[in-house]
């Protein structure tokens, strides 16, 4: 008998003490770490670990004890099922104008109303002596004006371009409109999110001005962490070829979360032909575990949504990021998909160092859903 100990789930206090208890009903050992993070706000920390020689046994338990929790979970309506609104902001750079293709043949199919939004410079007052301040209000009034009056006939120009590409190809159902605002970007996208209530943001991967060298910029990359809804990203060197039939892969780290974001994408996808790979990139060492908790997630999917093409696959690469770029290849991944709050992953694939060049140079766009908190 070995005398290994693994941790086989990370949970809040309360939902690893019901976890414990099943485990031991079922004459399996368990322990607690960490169970001094009994805040009912902490959404993790708590680990549940039982001897490596009931593993097996004790991961089917745990994957019993999830399905019971997401059985509890409300059902949703036909109606929150279908996707009726896309947000899209824009700079009038290429890439901007990238974006909102993918947006348009996305509202094609899903009947949505496209809302294209443009945050325009909101210039910083600094203080100034009282006897400068009529003289320097009058000025930067008059900048002010300068600046929205640029704003708008850019977007006016960016609107018919976009109305005129629409209707060349010939696209039905969709509604298309803009919104200006004066501020902060990524403030201002993330509020008006919150206000227009999107089941989307279509945005580019980078902006006008930001560094080529950058895969990620810095507004796309605020956006992704903190709007409360599904961001689709897109690469300027994405040609948009149509979204008819598409190959997705979805890198799974095997937290509940995952059923929550498989739901949306499916809901996402529904209307189109879709090939979806769930991937999790494993090692030799929890290659057994991987095995079953893969299981798992291929049951569910099976149940869930049999009517799709999937897969489920292990990939056992020690270099994590060579193996999802090798995936993409061989399976010729048209969309890449992860929940945001597996920042180890995130964080390699935004800024991989010196394997940027190697291994992240990738027209792929990125589909990037938000763990709940």
């Amino acid at each position: 008998m070995s005398d290994s100990v693994v941790t086989i789930a990370v949970h809040n206090y309360s939902r690893a003490q019901v976890l414990k208890s099943r485990l031991n009903a079922e004459g399996i050992e368990c322990y607690l770490k960490n169970v001094n993070l009994v805040h009912s706000a902490v959404p993790g920390g708590v680990e549940v670990r039982v001897n490596e020689d009931d593993m097996e046994a004790a991961l089917r338990i745990v994957e019993k004890v999830s399905e019971e929790y997401r059985d509890e979970e409300p059902a949703e309506s036909e109606e929150s099922k279908k996707i009726q609104r896309i947000l899209v902001p824009v700079d009038f750079s290429m890439y901007s104008k990238n974006a909102c293709r993918y947006a348009i043949g996305l509202a094609e199919k899903l009947n949505a109303h496209i809302k294209l939004l443009h945050v325009y410079y909101n210039p910083i007052v600094n203080s100034m002596p009282m006897t400068d301040t009529y003289y320097y209000q009058v000025n930067m009034d008059e900048i002010i004006r300068d600046i929205e009056l640029r704003a708008k006939e850019q977007m006016e120009k960016f609107y018919q371009e976009i109305k005129e590409w629409i209707e060349q190809e010939e696209i039905k159902n969709i509604t298309l409109d803009y919104a200006l605002v004066r501020g902060i970007s990524h403030e201002e996208i993330l509020i008006q999110a919150e206000e227009y209530n999107p089941d989307v943001i279509v945005i580019g991967s980078r902006g006008k001005g930001e560094k080529s060298t950058d895969l990620m910029g810095g507004v796309t990359r605020k956006i992704i962490e903190n709007a409360p809804v599904p961001v689709l990203a897109i690469p300027e060197a994405s040609e948009y070829k149509g979204i008819s039939n598409i190959n997705i892969m979805y890198v799974t780290d095997f937290d509940d979360s995952d059923f929550k974001a498989i739901r949306k994408l499916m809901n996402i996808i529904s209307p189109f032909s879709v090939r979806l790979y769930c991937v999790h990139i494993t090692s030799p060492e929890t290659n057994e575990w991987d095995q079953v908790k893969m299981d798992g997630l291929k049951k569910h999917i099976k149940e869930e949504y049999g009517h799709q093409h999937f897969e489920c696959d292990l990939i056992e690469k020690e270099d994590k990021l060579k193996g999802i770029q090798e995936f993409i290849e061989e399976k010729s991944i048209d969309i890449l998909s992860l929940v945001t709050h597996k920042r180890n992953i995130i964080e390699k694939i935004f800024n991989p160092g010196i394997e940027k060049k190697l291994l992240f140079h990738t027209n792929v766009p990125l589909l990037v859903f938000h763990a709940e908190r």
